[in-house]
């Protein structure tokens, strides 16, 4: 595969509330695997000690522990979750504790500023408070520019897990609703949203009880979350989204701008030019999610030789 098919992704995640943050994490791995991306990065966009080390945990897993990740700083913000404390306890990781890893902010300025212009993808599938706060930050010791000029720079496209099509509520932009607002008005480049509704038919997590080992962290937060049940796969969507594009998997609705309200409405209106797309049913819904399946349960690179 060519070098340049390859997306370069910083993923942004409130995993710990939710299971399919870490099925996210393993269609992203999966993906790098096969050479279709490149981890630039992680950033926890929660409060909770155990988020940032969950993440560390799963990415060592999937034979990627140097991938950097940073976390959210400010204090109170999602702290429950029912599996990423055991995860961080249970499976090997270098962070151990959220106070180990970088504030988010300075990881997101280090990861841009190296990057080339325009290359980035940005794959945000929690609240959107760690790009708001990106927005806001000055030049510093690793780029001159300021937050909206630094993502403008070196951003392609965002890719946000969240809103309701053509109008509704959703859970991550209700967390931090004056941060989803700002983000939708000031973002400079393209942003492409995959709704609520997109995610929630499409059922995927109970193979990796079958067709996993037992030292698969991802498998143990299924385990932990629905004791074995499938899940929505709303966070796995916006990655393959991200990573691959449409395809034949969904159409894209253009031409249009997402207004998001402080209390985590949204609603969408046809206004050219605003670089704003949603994604709409296209493949049926028990394709992709064998499909998006297929990359959870996909074998480590490093460990595809292993017993199960």
């Amino acid at each position: 595969m060519s070098a340049r098919t390859v997306v370069p992704v910083i993923l942004d995640t409130d995993i710990g509330p939710d299971c399919d943050d870490a099925g996210a994490v393993a269609v992203l791995n999966a993906l790098a695997d096969r050479g279709e991306a490149e981890i630039l990065a992680m950033a926890c966009c929660v409060s909770s000690p155990w988020g940032a080390p969950c993440l560390d945990a799963i990415n060592t897993y999937y034979g990627r522990p140097d991938v950097p990740i940073g976390t959210y700083k400010k204090p109170g913000f999602l702290l429950d979750s029912s599996y990423s404390e055991a995860i961080a306890r249970e499976f090997p990781n270098r962070l151990q504790r959220g106070e180990n890893a970088p504030d988010a902010r300075e990881l997101y300025r280090k990861t841009l500023a190296r990057q080339p212009d325009g290359s980035a993808t940005i794959c945000a599938i929690g609240p959107l408070n760690n790009l708001g706060d990106l927005l806001d930050t000055a030049p510093d010791e690793w780029s001159a520019l300021g937050g909206v000029e630094l993502v403008a720079r070196k951003v392609r496209r965002l890719v946000v897990m969240g809103c309701a099509f053509p109008a509704g509520p959703s859970w991550n932009q209700e967390q931090d609703g004056e941060a989803s607002a700002r983000v939708a008005e000031q973002w400079p480049t393209r942003i492409t949203f995959s709704g609520r509704e997109i995610g929630l038919v499409i059922q995927t997590g109970a193979r990796l009880y079958t067709e996993t080992p037992t030292c698969n962290p991802v498998r143990r937060a299924y385990e932990l979350y629905t004791g074995g049940a499938n899940r929505p796969s709303w966070d796995q969507t916006a990655v393959l989204y991200g990573v691959r594009g449409a395809r034949d998997y969904w159409t894209v609705r253009a031409n249009g701008q997402c207004r998001i309200n402080e209390d985590g409405t949204n609603q969408w209106h046809d206004t050219p030019d605003r670089g704003h797309s949603y994604l709409v049913e296209k493949m049926p819904v028990g394709r992709l999610g064998g499909l998006i399946e297929d990359l959870m349960v996909q074998a480590p690179r490093h460990r595809a030789q292993e017993g199960r």
